[in-house]
């Protein structure tokens, strides 16, 4: 209409041209032919409109250039302007607080609200902007103020965005950009798509997700990507990649892509990587995602250096590729420790700066660390980001809320889980919050939560999966099934190792039938991809000790007609037979095929030629069983030396049978060779590398090898505890020393972690079955069996202490407490029981029963509960009478030196009284091994004497005795020569002064003179003088001599001994006379020497 206008009106031409300019319809480049046409018009023009819309198009015009200040000053001089120019002037030219006071004016018209918009906008005022847009949006509704409220609230959020990143923001931030991206999205699609203006927020709002960005969003510039690809190039450029499009990309990005596509090209990849002489940080980061350990290894050797980065991001870079190693591979300790001192390194350097990287690359070293099993240090980087204010379940979030769990930082999860927003809401949080319910012990909670996400998200496996193990751990088979009757079939129909989970525990609650026709199904349409999880699924029920039986196999189900193992021109094969309208696979054959039809038909044993291939069936199988033995033979076929897997061929010649298991297992005893010849190492971290898997079996070895060093019983701590925490080995202590009872009647109750009491009953029930057998070989690499029936006849003190641990030990959760670093980073380097015990020791301050001294010194240095094991011990062994059959087990083993044991000098006493000659054999041993402690000092030599002679009192009058039937430990010989022979050897040796043959005269007159008036056991002492001075070639005469001047010295004066005649180490003196002369003379060689 304006330009038919034009043609006949000039200030109608020139509205034109002014519209054009206000309304940005011109070219830049054009402006300044228009501006002297404009001016003109504007100057003469006659229409109050005509002469409004040419002085705004003026302003805009005069915006960034030369005549913006002139333009200024004449809009603020000249006097009533219209609503164009005020609009124009308050958009292009005025300041906060000119638009503050037009903003209060009492009628604004709708050009003048748009103006303060823009103008709030242009000046990033969001608050003065979103007031303005509410009020020009209910005054003047349209869609361009519906736009530019929208606008407004954008330009509130960029405040909050700007300083923070998203994941690491408030959660109002983040839900007013859920709200924004609605909004936005809703006012794309009234556009369709054709608003520039919402893509400048659209945009920004998808890169600011990092991927999470609301699907409404997502679908919605992937519809119009045609309108904003130029204004937007980098966004534009991801949806492009996503639809396959690769130009887009840059060089770096497009090789990586091409690199994922097979294991072959990301091998060349890598390769020109490691060949180049210097990598930019993009390639760097590409290649730590790709490469393999080694590779990554290979690297970090050759230090190549980086272009675009400075030398904390070089540090920081190179700490990334050595966590993406240690998380790729299975590290062992040593090599986590390494790891952790980088860690620190790196921090000690740089902690201060590392929020100069950006939050992604810091989060992704978390990850690396995480999976590198070092939780606790990954905590380093994510506690110095996470904000202190309120959160909402970021993907930053939920690392560091998993890395605090995993490291059991249970307080500061708890505060942490306080401060996130809408926290019952996160499947993940949920999933987070049972398993920390199930480590403190509550587990009726963690089942609520579990319950709870099913009831959150009833289609995920995960939740179910949660549910049917929390049910298998803690409660009965009734409720197991009443649990699993709720899982839907349509859920178990799609493979996932979460579904692969739940039929096992199906299964283990005796409902294989459910999980049979799954996995064949699944096993036929992709043998190759099944094959690893249906090996571990059937083994890992068959070697579970809570529920041990045989399936109950189909013959044939629907997917699955039959399965057959048949030769093929004498080359085994197994086949499925399937209907025709199933899918085959390599494992598959048609039922109507002419094979399928042939094996169907033949008998088993029989042969038949099709073509000129024989075929003849060896086994009908049921599809189960032949899905899991095709599945073993492709898992060994096809390992890339990733798997531990590999099929053994066992040897025909039942002969060889025995031979091949000596070599099997027999590889395994280097370990422990190696382990023996490396001194100072802990007992626990010893029985640890000596067997990682079962710490009560190797607890109870570890007592009882000799060749296991450890240290004495820790002496310092709470020496009168009520109750003490056992682990593995305080357990097995107990048990082989017989000591469990002793120590529940002098007041001392046991407390056990959860997982150690159920780990200790399962043991033992494991085995006190009758079916239990154990097959191992020797240090001499010789094969032996162990029975529960040679169990029971060997160690049944042990079984019957274990049983009165488990009857009377109560559990015990630890408290809510932060775990400290320190102990965190030995958990890998010890079993379980003993961090369990550590962990339930320090929350719960309950004195730990420590046995190895380095833990216990560490424990206590740290101000935890320790108990004095030495004290205890100590008391439980004097609070009852001697008795033999008890105390013979500990006594046995320490004589041997195999465990440290307080020993009271009654003790020995009473072993040398005693009439078995095991306990003969036990004090000859304690000589042996341990006299030069025991019987060294003050009046001890002496002590050893009265011991001699008490032990060969007992022979003496026991041999005289009737023969009763002795117990089956008995001993066949006498070890009084034994005895003897040692302690007159180490009498000799600590009693110093004189010739050798005056210290034995000594020790004969000292031990004869009791006894002068019992002449027959006289000369039996004087019969083991005899036999040991000619042994040690004395001078006999010489004897004699000494003999006869300590009788003259001695006779008719008191003489005094010791005696050990009560409990403990207290020895009393009493009186008696010498000896007999004839008791002496008896000894002369000329009448018995000769």
């Amino acid at each position: 209409m304006l330009k038919s206008m034009a043609q006949r009106d000039p200030e109608a031409a020139a509205l034109v041209e002014a519209i054009s300019i206000y309304g940005d319809l011109v070219e830049a480049e054009d402006h300044s032919a228009v501006w002297g046409t404009v001016s003109q018009i504007a100057a003469s023009a006659k229409n109050d409109i005509v002469k409004d819309v040419c002085l705004a198009a003026l302003l805009r015009l005069s915006r960034n250039t030369a005549r913006e200040a002139a333009a200024k000053n004449y809009y603020l001089a000249a006097p009533d302007l219209g609503p164009y120019t005020r609009e124009a002037f308050l958009r292009f030219y005025a300041d906060e607080s000119e638009l503050e006071v037009a903003s209060q004016k009492l009628f604004l018209s709708e050009g003048e609200l748009t103006g303060i918009v823009e103008g709030a906008l242009r000046l990033n005022l969001g608050c003065l902007a979103f007031r303005a847009s509410s009020l020009l949006k209910e005054t003047f509704p349209s869609y361009n103020a519906s736009v530019l409220q929208v606008l407004a609230r954008a330009t509130i959020l960029n405040k909050d965005i700007a300083q923070r990143h998203l994941w690491l923001n408030l959660p109002e931030v983040k839900q007013g950009l859920d709200d924004l991206s609605d909004q936005v999205v809703k006012l794309l699609e009234l556009s369709e798509g054709t608003d520039k203006r919402l893509y400048d927020m659209a945009c920004p709002i998808y890169e600011c997700y990092q991927g999470l960005a609301l699907n409404s969003l997502f679908e919605m510039l992937e519809k119009y990507l045609q309108y904003f690809e130029q204004a937007h190039p980098h966004t534009a450029a991801r949806f492009k990649a996503n639809a396959g499009d690769d130009s887009v990309l840059t060089k770096i990005q497009r090789d990586v892509r091409d690199a994922k596509e097979s294991p072959q090209k990301q091998t060349s990849w890598c390769l020109r990587f490691l060949q180049a002489d210097s990598h930019t940080l993009e390639e760097v980061l590409a290649f730590i995602r790709l490469a393999t350990p080694e590779e990554i290894g290979d690297w970090l050797s050759k230090k190549t250096p980086i272009n675009d980065a400075s030398v904390m991001v070089v540090a920081f870079v190179r700490l990334l590729g050595n966590a993406a190693r240690g998380a790729k591979q299975d590290n062992g300790l040593p090599q986590r420790h390494q790891l952790a001192e980088q860690v620190d390194l790196f921090l000690s350097e740089w902690g201060d700066d590392i929020t100069s990287i950006a939050p992604e690359r810091i989060f992704e070293l978390a990850d690396e660390l995480f999976y590198a099993k070092l939780p606790h240090k990954a905590l380093c980087f994510t506690s110095r980001l996470i904000p202190n204010q309120a959160l909402w379940p970021s993907p930053f979030v939920l690392m560091h809320m998993k890395c605090l769990l995993e490291a059991q930082q249970y307080r500061t999860y708890d505060s942490v889980w306080a401060r996130i927003a809408e926290a019952e809401k996160s499947l993940v949080l949920m999933s987070f919050q049972s398993s920390k319910a199930e480590q403190m012990g509550e587990i009726t909670r963690a089942i609520e939560i579990s319950d709870q996400m099913i009831n959150h998200a009833p289609d995920v496996p995960y939740c179910w999966h949660r549910g049917c193990y929390l049910r298998d751990r803690y409660l009965s088979e009734a409720d197991q099934h009443e649990f699993q009757q709720l899982i839907p079939d349509l859920l178990l129909q799609n493979y996932s190792s979460e579904v692969a989970g739940i039929l096992y525990f199906l299964t283990k609650a005796g409902n294989f039938k459910r999980a049979e026709s799954l996995w064949v199904e699944w096993f036929i349409k992709d043998p190759l991809a099944h094959a690893v999880e249906l090996v571990d699924f059937h083994f890992g029920l068959s070697m579970d000790g809570t529920r041990r039986g045989e399936f109950e196999l189909s013959s044939k189900m629907d997917h699955c007609l039959a399965a057959f193992q048949f030769e093929q021109d004498g080359e085994t094969l197994i086949r499925l037979i399937t209907d025709d309208y199933h899918n085959t696979s390599m494992c598959t054959l048609k039922a109507s095929s002419q094979l399928g039809g042939l094996l169907q038909s033949l008998p088993i044993g029989e042969s038949r030629l099709l073509g000129m291939v024989s075929y003849k069936v060896t086994e009908h199988l049921p599809p189960y069983l032949a899905c899991v033995r095709i599945a073993l033979q492709l898992r060994h076929k096809h390992n890339d030396g990733s798997d531990c897997f590999a099929l053994l061929k066992m040897p025909s010649n039942t002969q060889e049978f025995i031979p091949f298991l000596e070599e099997k297992l027999g590889q395994y005893s280097g370990n422990r060779n190696r382990l023996n010849k490396i001194d100072n190492i802990p007992l626990y971290i010893r029985g640890y590398a000596l067997d990682p898997n079962n710490p009560f079996k190797v607890a109870i070895s570890c007592w009882t090898d000799v060749g296991i060093s450890k240290s004495v019983l820790f002496s310092h701590g709470n020496a009168a505890p009520n109750k003490i925490v056992l682990d593995a080995y305080g357990i097995g202590y107990l048990a082989v020393t017989d000591l469990a009872q002793r120590m529940q009647d002098i007041g001392i109750s046991f407390v056990l972690p959860a997982a150690t009491k159920e780990a200790l009953f399962r043991w033992v029930n494991e085995i006190s079955d009758h079916n239990f057998m154990l097959l191992d070989v020797t240090d001499h690499g010789k094969l032996f069996r162990t029975t529960a029936l040679d169990l029971q006849a060997r160690s049944g003190h042990i079984l019957k202490a274990l049983r009165l641990i488990l009857a009377n030990a109560s559990v015990a959760h630890p408290v809510l407490h932060d775990t400290t670093t320190e102990i965190y980073s030995i958990k890998d380097g010890i079993d379980s029981t003993v961090y369990d015990a550590i962990q339930l020791s320090l929350a719960n301050d309950i004195p730990w029963f420590c046995m190895d001294g380095a833990f216990a010194a560490l424990h206590y240095s740290n101000r935890n509960a320790t108990a004095n094991a030495q004290a205890i011990v100590e008391k439980a062994i004097v609070s009852s009478p001697f008795c033999f059959e008890h105390k013979r087990h500990g006594l046995l083993l320490y004589a041997f030196g195999a465990l440290p044991l307080p020993l009271t000098f009654s003790d020995i006493h009473h072993l040398a009284a005693h009439s078995n000659t095991l306990s003969g054999f036990i004090l000859f041993k304690i000589i042996q091994n341990h006299g030069n402690q025991i019987f060294v000092g003050d009046d001890r030599p002496l002590f050893l004497l009265d011991i001699i002679l008490i032990h060969l009192n007992s022979c003496f009058h026991s041999g005289r005795s009737h023969k009763t039937l002795l117990p089956s430990y008995t001993s066949l010989g006498s070890y009084a020569t034994h005895i003897f022979n040692h302690g007159i050897s180490l009498f000799l040796v600590v009693n110093k002064g004189g010739t050798v043959e005056s210290r034995l005269a000594l020790a004969m007159m000292y031990m004869v003179t009791p006894s002068h008036f019992y002449q027959q056991f006289t000369k039996y002492i004087v019969g083991y003088f005899r036999r040991f001075a000619q042994g040690h070639f004395m001078d006999i005469d010489a004897i004699n001599t000494h003999l006869q001047s300590l009788e003259s010295q001695q006779r008719g004066l008191p003489y005094g001994r010791a005696h050990p005649n009560r409990e403990g180490a207290v020895c009393d003196q009493y009186q008696r006379h010498a000896g007999d002369a004839r008791c002496i003379q008896e000894f002369n060689p000329k009448n018995n020497f000769n």
